[in-house]
């Protein structure tokens, strides 16, 4: 009896440790904020940007997102809007811009 309690335990928590799969409206909010936050930290002070639209398609074999993003960037003497190629790792933790 005691075996079984602790199996159903550990069977609990495996089952309440997996990761949530993100889709539709979740994950299209979870890229932007990826990119956004990725924006933040990497663009020169001074130029505030906003992401229009995003469109994307999974990579399932290499684990990513293939991204594109529209963005109207502004700073002091230029506005423009430009769109930005990235890839993002399937736990939104790396982003790396191919364009």
């Amino acid at each position: 009896m005691k075996y079984f309690f602790t199996f159903i335990l550990l069977l609990f928590l495996g089952i309440g440790c997996k990761p949530k799969v993100l889709s539709g409206k979740e994950l299209h909010d979870k890229l932007v904020e990826t990119m956004d936050d990725y924006l933040q930290k990497n663009l020169k002070p001074g130029i505030s940007f906003t992401i229009k639209e995003l469109v994307y398609y999974p990579e399932v074999n290499k684990k990513l997102y293939d991204c594109k993003f529209y963005v109207y960037m502004h700073s002091n003497t230029v506005d423009t809007t430009g769109i930005m190629f990235a890839t993002i790792t399937n736990d939104f933790k790396e982003v790396v811009r191919t364009q």
